[in-house]
């Protein structure tokens, strides 16, 4: 079935069907995409990033070898790439940059600006297999006077643009970690009741240079949905 798939892309693609390539994307995972993407030669991927947009690229360069985000980039302008990992989590695209070689790293974080570039430079300088190097910064976090309506409405506010949703970090005033509160727990609640009503306090928390071992064992230990990554400065 896949094989099947896989030859009927290839053929749209060379037959320049886009009415059967779109409906074929569609119905195939982006990584059996990538699979396919990285089986054929540079013609076929041209074609297909043509063909698609930043959104389906983003898709595909998540799912992508090392050798495929390569070749990937190098058929794409600075510019373009730049859009695409707006579609991408930042860890996710610091996993991209440090495979790629340094000329080109540097030429494309010159062309990202602001807090983004702040982020990427940070999560860069952690190795690969500590906690920093694993880490996400796209999370939410709350204050714990918030009433759980209040809570909802900023989750769904923000909610699409994070990878960690079923658990929410509890802050207080002064921006500091106080606890977490179970997605499943706020939608449970009555609407008048505040964060800190259901905040569990109980927090475990690793420093970024923690070995990634480490963390995959206290994640499993306390069943864990996250572990909150925290530098000596912030504790």
């Amino acid at each position: 079935m896949l094989d099947r798939l896989k030859n009927a892309l290839k053929n749209s693609i060379e037959l320049n069907n886009t009415e059967e390539f779109n409906l074929l994307i569609k119905e195939m995972y982006p990584i059996d995409i990538a699979d396919f993407l990285s089986t054929n030669n540079d013609t076929i991927l041209k074609s297909f990033l043509k063909n698609t947009n930043s959104e389906f690229h983003a898709k595909i360069l998540e799912q992508a070898s090392d050798k495929l985000q390569l070749r990937i980039i190098r058929l794409l302008d600075y510019s373009e790439i730049v859009v695409l990992f707006k579609q991408m989590s930042k860890d996710d695209v610091t996993d991209t940059l440090e495979s790629l070689p340094t000329g080109i790293r540097k030429n494309i974080l010159n062309e990202i600006k602001g807090s983004e570039l702040t982020i990427i430079e940070e999560l860069l300088g952690y190795s690969k297999d500590s906690a920093g190097g694993i880490m996400t910064t796209e999370f939410i976090a709350l204050n714990y006077h918030l009433t759980i309506d209040e809570a909802l409405e900023k989750i769904r506010e923000i909610g699409h643009r994070t990878e960690v949703i079923e658990l929410i970090f509890i802050l207080n005033n002064n921006q500091k970690l106080i606890g977490t509160a179970d997605l499943r727990d706020i939608l449970s609640s009555d609407s008048t009741q505040t964060l800190e009503s259901i905040t569990n306090e109980t927090i475990l928390t690793v420093s970024p240079e923690t070995d990634q071992e480490k963390v995959a064992l206290l994640v499993s230990k306390y069943d864990l949905k996250a572990i909150a990554v925290v530098s000596n400065d912030n504790k």
